[in-house]
């Protein structure tokens, strides 16, 4: 899939993004890349190691060539291919960079800061075309108006969540962020012992750690692998073919699409930061149900890989990427927080049931305190005595009063909402921090 690269160092850099749901028709999805892109193909890198019961329910990865390029990182030049892929059944978008150059031992000291500013170049104009960007972000990110704009994949996404938008089966959201990660590629002598576990932790620093102990590594024909869950090395033997790299960084990849899947539900119904009222913008709760249903099924397979996979090797690779980046935890967390949001809604709708119920008993007191009161005149003019009178009227007052208590009782209640809301909006220390994520939902269509 990769073509073959100069000797010296390599680094594979995916980039995750939301297509707004999942996408069930591959023709038309196919004919939307080949409109888009160019003709688009099958990702069948591990075609015989899948299980066909988990192809049947799963449509095929689709990938496209992208046009390639160049860049400068850490004083380096690098050029790179990519590719754009598609996992339908998932809803997400990966687009895929292997970065070379020529230079056997670059100094990889800035790389990841040089690395995160190129991209970012090209992400927060995306972000901005989203409306993401919002004050939280531009008081903290280091970007400037002067600084001039690289369109790298951005306008690609944009056009490609545009043009799958009548195919998807929708979330109530659009994940605006993406997500990415590292891979490192290199033989033995280009990545020593002493070298990787910098690259591990994207740090020359590495708090607390021996730069040079051991790091735990999984063998895998005649590549090794080590992963921190964001960044990963392969180191290769010299003549490894390509085939077996491009088994791990499609295994990398898909493991990756999981993960991203649970942060987009995790930060699906976020409040904070945005004005609340009665209706506090909650899906129903058969909604996020719905929702749950849904993250389980297409993740079906994190708790058992051998639902998706058949392939001894490759399943104890997969386990070992799976653990570093915690795909089970996070899956946890997605489902918890669903499951947390559904309670609310169905206390609020619970609560809104109580105010309604109470307005009619309102209205109920109202009706038969007028009745009862409309007889008095009627009464008097036929000569009632004073008991008489006395027990039509103490029906009355007793009517009135709980009408009192119960209208006192609701405007408590409305009262204490108000000053709840109020309590909300007002900024505060770490009030502000949570709200980084609070734009982060786009509408689909």
């Amino acid at each position: 899939m990769w073509t073959d690269q100069a000797c010296g160092i390599s680094v594979f850099l995916t980039f995750k993004y939301d297509l707004g749901g999942s996408i069930a028709d591959t023709g038309r999805l196919s004919a939307v890349l080949r409109g888009l892109i160019g003709e688009p193909q099958v990702d069948a890198v591990l075609l015989r190691s899948w299980n066909l019961s988990y192809l049947a329910g799963h449509a095929p990865v689709l990938w496209c060539e992208l046009p390639e390029g160049e860049t400068w990182l850490s004083g380096v030049r690098w050029t790179y291919i990519r590719h754009l892929r598609v996992y339908p059944w998932l809803g997400v978008a990966s687009v895929d960079y292997l970065l070379s150059c020529t230079q056997r031992q670059p100094d990889l000291s800035s790389f990841y800061d040089d690395l995160v500013a190129w991209k970012n170049q090209d992400y927060l104009p995306y972000l901005h075309a989203c409306e993401a960007l919002n004050d939280y972000l531009r008081y903290q990110l280091p970007h400037s108006r002067d600084q001039a704009d690289v369109d790298l994949h951005g306008t690609l996404i944009r056009g490609l969540q545009r043009a799958v938008a009548p195919l998807v089966e929708p979330r109530p959201f659009r994940y605006a962020f993406h997500d990415f990660r590292l891979c490192f590629i290199g033989t033995e002598s280009e990545l020593p012992d002493d070298r990787i576990r910098p690259l591990l932790w994207l740090s020359t620093q590495v708090m607390g750690l021996d730069v040079g102990g051991a790091v735990e590594l999984e063998r895998f024909g005649d590549l090794e692998i080590a992963s921190s869950g964001w960044s990963t090395i392969i180191r290769v033997r010299s003549g490894v073919p390509e085939a077996q790299i491009d088994v791990i960084l499609t295994l990398l990849n898909l493991i990756h699409a999981q993960w991203f899947v649970c942060q987009l539900w995790i930060n699906a119904h976020n409040l904070r930061g945005r004005a609340r009222n009665s209706e506090w913008e909650l899906a129903n709760a058969h909604i996020l149900s719905a929702n749950q249903l849904a993250l389980a099924q297409d993740l079906s397979e994190v708790e058992n890989l051998n639902v998706m996979l058949k392939d001894p090797g490759l399943l104890r690779v997969a386990n070992f990427l799976e653990g570093r980046m915690e795909v089970r935890k996070h899956r946890a967390s997605a489902m918890s927080r669903l499951r947390a949001l559904e309670n609310h809604s169905r206390q609020l709708a619970d609560y809104k049931s109580d105010v309604e119920l109470r307005r009619f008993q309102a209205l109920f007191a109202i009706s038969a305190a007028a009745g009862v009161a409309s007889l008095v005149p009627a009464l008097a003019q036929v000569g009632f005595s004073e008991v008489h009178s006395i027990t039509t009227l103490v029906p009355l007052l007793g009517l009135w009063g709980l009408f009192a208590i119960d209208f006192t009782m609701v405007r408590r209640r409305w009262r204490a909402r108000r000053e709840h809301i109020r309590a909300d909006r007002e900024p505060g220390p770490a009030g502000d921090q949570g709200a980084l994520f609070g734009a982060a939902e786009e509408r689909s269509g």
